[in-house]
């Protein structure tokens, strides 16, 4: 927003401020109401607490008992006992076990005495094919809670009164919120999930932003200002995307295809080889001559020469047919559709005088040779590795019978 809205705008209401405003009498009374509930919900959790404590305190020893009861251990049953009684709440415990007929106790006796929550639990123990052995029972005495009887019983009347004005309090903190704050979420969301025009969404949030003076309008309009920012950097990044993209695939020298492009259309090609029955080659190109270039003019001159190349094999070629630049000073070519060995040594004989054409740099003269090797699809490879092995052989038996032919002497290449 620019300084002229900001002037235009009246002083921000605080949605706070509001909602507080609004609620602080329910709250207040509510608040009082809520002094003698807590009474009954102290008492009622006390309650739960107390026999969860209970169950899980009695189910744990038990549980310790059984081991010790079925080894007719009674040593270590009365110490889990001992240990039992030294628990918090409890007062005494008493374990009547069938292994040696024994009574085991520990603490003060409180088989007499009312005043107190006396639990019982049997003890049992599964063997290894699931049968459940009596072993004894598992008595204790708990402290009761000490709360009033004669507070108990009209812990309900407050109990009820706090409902009620809860019930009053939550609703009418449901309609200062539905005005407050829930409509105008609602139709900010509508917004926001709404399908259709982008542009009528946009009108629709900038009228709702209008009526806004608060903390609400003001996260419409960061949202508002948000979405333009993420469609310009989502766009951004897609661009970015495909331009990476297209370099990874790409050679930068010679604009030709790299090993990824040759390695995906030539698996199509035999692909397509193989459902139409019809014979395609790959030809691998290497230059010769190509590093004395280098050597004697540099690498303008070796660049110049890898990008001449690519431009005359591309210029032969069928638009169909897929040239790569494979690294260094060699080439590939894909061609599919080829009728006969005569129509594929016709294309290698074009390319071969077409690229070994002098080649002018400044007031020099470069003479490039080519060695090529060929490999038919699919008689001479069903993949893409085995063409290849195939085409990179003939090469090097080319290029040894063009070196032989220029110095009498055999190459180690």
């Amino acid at each position: 927003m620019n300084n002229r809205t900001d002037r235009t705008r009246p002083v921000r209401n605080n949605l706070f401020a509001q909602f507080f405003s609004r609620l602080l009498i329910p709250m207040l009374v509510a608040f009082l109401l809520a002094s003698f509930g807590t009474v009954l919900i102290g008492y009622t959790s006390r309650q739960k607490e107390s026999h969860q404590y209970r169950q899980q305190t009695m189910q744990s020893f038990a549980t310790s008992l059984s081991k010790p009861l079925w080894d007719c251990d009674n040593t270590t049953a009365q110490g889990i006992l001992e240990a039992l009684v030294n628990q918090p709440s409890v007062i005494s415990g008493k374990i009547e076990e069938l292994c040696q007929k024994q009574r085991m106790t520990a603490g003060p006796d409180q088989t007499k005495k009312c005043g107190n929550l006396m639990e019982r639990s049997r003890i049992t123990y599964m063997d290894e094919f699931n049968r459940e052995h009596e072993l004894g029972t598992l008595e204790v005495a708990f402290l009761k809670p000490s709360i009033s009887g004669t507070l108990l019983e009209v812990l309900w009347q407050y109990f009820l009164l706090f409902s009620l004005l809860l019930a009053v309090l939550l609703l009418s903190t449901l309609k200062i919120f539905r005005q407050l704050i829930s409509i105008p979420l609602a139709n900010f969301q509508a917004i926001i999930n709404g399908s259709g025009d982008a542009a009528d969404g946009v009108a629709l949030l900038d009228k709702e932003i209008q009526k806004r003076n608060d903390e609400l309008g003001d996260v419409m309009i960061a949202f508002n200002e948000l979405v333009r920012e993420l469609a310009n950097v989502i766009d951004k990044l897609h661009q970015n995307e495909i331009s990476l993209s297209e370099m990874a695939r790409r050679d930068p020298l010679t604009g030709l295809g790299n090993r990824l492009v040759l390695e995906e259309e030539l698996t199509r090609a035999l692909a397509r080889s193989q459902r139409s029955g019809r014979s395609g080659c790959v030809l691998l190109f290497d230059l010769d001559g190509f590093k004395p270039v280098n050597d004697q003019y540099g690498h303008e001159a070796g660049d110049l020469v890898l990008q001449q190349t690519a431009r005359r094999i591309q210029s032969v070629v069928r638009t169909t047919d897929t040239v790569v630049r494979l690294g260094g000073d060699e080439f590939v070519l894909i061609a599919e559709n080829m009728e006969g060995r005569q129509a594929i040594e016709n294309l290698v004989n074009k390319l071969t005088g077409t690229v070994a054409e002098p080649i002018q740099y400044n007031e020099h003269t470069l003479q490039i040779g080519v060695s090529t090797g060929v490999a038919v699809f699919p008689d001479e490879g069903e993949s893409s590795t085995a063409l290849l092995a195939k085409a990179d052989r003939e090469m090097y038996r080319a290029k040894r019978k063009n070196r032989d032919v220029q110095t009498g002497e055999p190459v180690t290449d």
